[in-house]
């Protein structure tokens, strides 16, 4: 009876860890870069807007939540973000580094540790407040690339008076933009 133990006992034991490291590996698989931007639909509106941040380094993540206890642009760690945005996310990644490299270092110059209050304006280039993905969309526009998203009206990309989360998951527009999937799943 001890022997079934210890091998039951070393059965789950193997089991457990086999587990623990694939789905850490699964979240470390992705080389995420600076540049990258992550896209959530676990948000507090039941997915129905998303959220955005944009990543300043390889695990760190700038955005502006719009949380009372959060009022202003923040990083948080990949790893926070995971947490708090359970229901997974999706990353995208500008078809040139070095674009995604001058994007991060615009998003730290104007919003990281700034006082910049989270609030739904129209007019992308006015940071007086911001949003989600207005944070991330001025972070490009500043390094030279103007994200523009299809608008059915008119039938034209355009620059928006807003600009949305889900503008970044829209396959015509990331291809329009010069940007890709890194990771497509939620």
């Amino acid at each position: 009876m001890r022997k079934f133990y210890k091998t039951a006992f070393a059965f789950l034991l193997v089991t457990f860890f086999i587990f623990s490291t694939q789905l850490t590996s699964t979240k470390a698989a992705i080389n995420n870069k600076p540049g990258d931007i992550i896209i959530t639909r676990d948000t507090s509106a039941s997915g129905i807007t998303g959220h955005i941040g944009i990543y300043i380094d390889s695990t760190n993540i700038l955005h502006t939540s719009g949380w009372k206890s959060e009022p202003y642009p923040r990083v948080i760690s990949e790893s926070k973000w995971h947490e708090r945005y359970e229901k997974g996310s999706k990353v995208v990644r500008p078809n040139s580094s070095t674009l995604g490299q001058k994007a991060a270092n615009k998003a730290k110059t104007y919003f990281k540790d700034k006082k910049i209050p989270y609030s739904l304006t129209s007019g992308v280039t006015n940071i007086s407040s911001t949003y989600c993905s207005e944070l991330v969309w001025y972070s490009y526009y500043k390094a030279g690339k103007s994200y523009k998203a299809y608008n059915s009206t008119a039938r034209v990309y355009g620059i928006p008076s807003r600009i949305l989360p889900y503008a970044y998951t829209n396959v015509a527009n990331l291809e329009y933009n010069g940007f890709k999937w890194v990771d497509n799943k939620w």
